[in-house]
């Protein structure tokens, strides 16, 4: 039995039982701008089905899953020194081609990182070097992923470039405005750009940008470059409550209704976890991440509370209009 210990979080490499080790999650502050602290990891359903992915994708985004993202399973975890490690084992050789390929990446160096899914289940927020940090004391697992990337920087291996293997970078799943709630029972209309500010978007500064992408639950990326990047908004633009009928139009947008949402499928997870924390914030369940048939998506739309459409008409709209008519006017006046 050959083993090989490799500098970083890769605490073994047994290449005859194709199994590693590794730190999948610290109390690091992530690139999402979280903590998830390894103490409070709960894996009673997780260890029911252990699954080793590629990528986070088991779900196989709207389509169907691929088996082939499978790539083994985790067959021990545990938290040492304020680290989750996980033990893992891949499928055994020439059962899954692409687990096999994986595998030599990991064994050669130019793979070298774990990530897990989870769905938040309680946290709290700090002032962390001058920025508010959401810190999730306990959180449910979902899975564990060999990734490009990780979330959490501490869940390398070895700093290592990984050349062509690199995807493009994902969006961002912003950081919430405000966790104060609104009225249950208030009424949503998904806002405009006059809603946030009486400026174009060109004229804001990037602070104000990002402020008002914290309304929403992604954005292609911060700064947004327009106001048209930013997707699935759920916070009240006067103030930054969160708006419950919001939330759910939200969701339902993400599963699908009324034509789905164009993001990333690798962002669906994490755009999905931080809606169904505001669900429990509301005191209610969330509905699970999986694709739903258009009955049941016309069910849950039909249940909803009342929705203001989104083309409806709107006094800020108008304002808005009028204001940029009159630049126009005073431009062509001044030239």
């Amino acid at each position: 039995m050959e083993r090989a210990g490799i500098k970083g979080q890769v605490r073994e490499l047994d290449q005859e039982a194709r199994r590693a080790s590794f730190v999948a999650s610290t109390r690091s502050l992530d690139r999402h701008g979280t903590i998830v602290v390894p103490e409070g990891i709960r894996t009673e359903k997780f260890d029911k089905n252990p699954v080793f992915l590629w990528s986070h994708d088991g779900y196989g985004g709207f389509g169907t899953p691929d088996p082939n993202n499978v790539i083994g399973r985790v067959v021990a975890h545990r938290v040492e020194n304020d680290a989750f490690i996980v033990d893992v084992e891949w499928v055994p050789e020439g059962v899954n081609p692409r687990a096999d390929m994986l595998y030599r990446m990991v064994r050669d160096g130019f793979l070298n990182a774990v990530s897990i899914g989870f769905n938040p289940l309680r946290w709290h927020e700090e002032q962390i070097d001058g920025r508010a940090v959401t810190v999730f004391d306990e959180s449910e697992l979902l899975d564990v992923s060999l990734v490009p990337i990780p979330s959490n920087p501490d869940a390398l291996a070895i700093t290592r470039a990984i050349a062509s293997y690199s995807p493009e970078l994902r969006g961002v799943v912003p950081r919430d405005i405000s966790k104060e709630k609104a009225p249950e029972d208030e009424r949503w209309r998904k806002p405009t750009l006059a809603d946030f500010t009486d400026s174009s978007w060109d004229e804001l500064s990037d602070r104000e940008k990002n402020r008002i992408a914290r309304h929403y639950a992604w954005a292609a990326s911060l700064p947004p470059e327009t106001f048209g990047d930013l997707k699935l908004p759920h916070h009240r633009p006067s103030d930054g409550a969160v708006v419950w009928r919001g939330v759910r139009a939200a969701m339902a947008a993400l599963l699908g209704a009324r034509g789905g949402v164009d993001i990333p499928d690798e962002d669906r997870r994490r755009v999905y976890n931080h809606l169904a924390a505001h669900y429990r914030q509301f005191g209610k369940e969330p509905p699970e991440l999986r694709q739903y048939t258009e009955e049941e998506l016309r069910d849950m739309l039909e249940s909803e509370p009342e929705h203001v459409p989104e083309a409806a008409p709107h006094v800020a709209d108008i304002a808005a209009a009028l204001r940029a008519l009159r630049r126009e006017i005073e431009q062509i006046l001044e030239g």
